[in-house]
């Protein structure tokens, strides 16, 4: 099955958010794996974004990190932030003043409250 683009980023949002994770704890990806029983280079193409992973493997993986799943999937970490930061650049760049004109407005207005 083939992934488009945003899920390629989301792919690699979450691969980002796992490296941060298990580099915090100190875990080498050797020592992750083998405690949640997949290979190192499965646990390596996910960390890439390169590989999907089911959501029974994240939910083991979350135990293993000692964070709730819905944490896991919180992509507040730098890397992730620059992906998405990306593809809301490269969406902008196709559209046209009057639209992106419209856009700032709204982010003004949801920025201020008003």
């Amino acid at each position: 099955m083939e992934t488009n683009s945003q899920d390629s980023d989301t792919l690699k949002a979450l691969g980002a958010r796992i490296r941060y994770l298990r580099s915090t704890q100190g875990l080498s990806q050797v020592q992750l794996a083998d405690s949640v029983g997949m290979s190192v280079r499965y646990l390596g193409e996910v960390e890439a974004g390169k590989r999907n992973i089911s959501f029974g493997r994240l939910n083991t993986l979350a135990q293993r990190l000692s964070v709730p799943l819905p944490e896991l999937l919180d992509f507040e970490e730098p890397e992730a932030r620059a992906v998405v930061l990306k593809q809301l650049c490269s969406y902008l760049e196709g559209l046209p003043l009057n639209q992106l004109l419209f856009i700032q407005r709204a982010m003004r207005i949801f920025r201020d409250g008003i």
